[in-house]
């Protein structure tokens, strides 16, 4: 880790705070979803933190975070990808890795294969236009489970909406689809994402599904005191310049810049090739409890506007505010923390 260089902090606590208070308040198993680097938490170390702390089922997107996971050398624990896998001989060389079969296709393809259905999940799609099973599929898939004597590891589908009635209503059909099918195929039922996990929209499920709310965040319109904030990204000021002396900050000229109400310019190592995007130019950072704007990114630095206030060495906060963010930026606070790279690097404190 470089001189000066921002820090993408976990609170260690909140995390295992917020995996226990799901797990009690809805009295149902907790598949964690790690996907994309843990929403940009870093995966590696929120998989150790849960899988500490009594976690022991994980949830990614793609088989490349699986090997991840597995190069943790954590025992006794489950990965389910939900995508499909490049070779299918790979849940036959780790007997705890779980795939979704997303296609009656692939269904057929999985019977070839002759894989152990123990180590999958069907999909029903109910309008998420993604992937899984329509419902006019179901009749096939039926006759398909009845007549291979398919015994799969769980039933799943994913909502689309936070809004309760419509998200009930999926859950109702996914119910009775697998009701329809024989409920005896399954071993484990599960529906929810973080918002309605937290509706309380989980009758008949066996596990939950969470991601975000594990670490902290909700969905718009959600709300939740018991859920604790995990992240935070943050780094000090490494030089400071006076206007009198700059024609530009970064590469843009220092006259096309609205500089009023300031005299300098704070420089911290935070960029584009950092994965923070240009479009966060303007968006307000918290240096010693007090808002200034960032004008200039480039692709290793960028450029604040102070006052005589700061000073080199203090601490800059970047998102401090995850709804005035979302609100400047026109996009959800996951979307923006996953896109946060690995130059940044990721610190467990307690």
């Amino acid at each position: 880790m470089g001189r000066n260089n921002f820090q993408i902090k976990l609170t260690q606590n909140n995390i295992i705070h917020n995996f226990n208070y799901i797990k009690k308040y809805t009295q149902k198993e907790v598949i964690a979803v790690v996907k994309a680097n843990a929403y940009g938490h870093g995966l590696k170390e929120v998989v150790s933190i849960l899988s500490s702390h009594g976690c022991n089922y994980f949830a990614v997107a793609r088989e490349s975070e699986a090997m991840e996971i597995l190069s943790l050398n954590i025992p006794e624990i489950k990965i389910l990808i939900f995508e499909t896998v490049n070779d299918f001989s790979i849940l036959k060389k780790y007997n705890n890795l779980e795939m979704v079969v997303n296609s009656f296709y692939e269904l057929k393809e999985l019977i070839n294969a002759k894989v152990d259905f123990s180590q999958l999940h069907l999909k029903f799609d109910f309008g998420f236009a993604r992937n899984g099973f329509s419902t006019d599929e179901i009749n096939l898939v039926k006759e398909t489970i009845i007549k291979n004597n398919l015994y799969f590891k769980g039933a799943m589908t994913h909502f689309f909406s936070s809004n309760i009635d419509e998200s009930k209503k999926i859950q109702n059909y996914f119910l009775k689809s697998i009701e329809y099918i024989g409920k005896d195929y399954f071993s484990i039922i599960h529906s929810e994402n973080s918002a309605t996990t937290l509706l309380n929209i989980i009758d008949g499920s066996t596990h939950v599904r969470c991601g975000i709310s594990i670490l902290g965040m909700l969905d718009p319109g959600i709300i939740d005191e018991n859920i604790k904030r995990s992240w935070s990204l943050s780094g000090p000021i490494y030089d400071i310049k006076d206007f009198s002396n700059l024609d530009f900050i970064g590469y843009e000229r220092i006259e096309n810049i609205n500089t009023s109400n300031f005299s300098k310019v704070g420089k911290i190592k935070i960029g584009y090739g950092d994965g923070f995007s240009k479009r966060n130019t303007d968006i307000l950072c918290h240096i010693r409890n007090k808002e200034y704007p960032i004008v200039h990114i480039s692709m290793d630095t960028s450029f604040i506007l102070i006052d005589d206030l700061v000073e080199i060495g203090d601490n800059v906060e970047i998102y401090q505010n995850f709804e005035k963010c979302n609100a400047f930026l026109k996009m959800d606070h996951y979307e923006y923390t996953t896109l946060l790279n690995s130059r940044i690097p990721r610190i467990i404190v307690k």
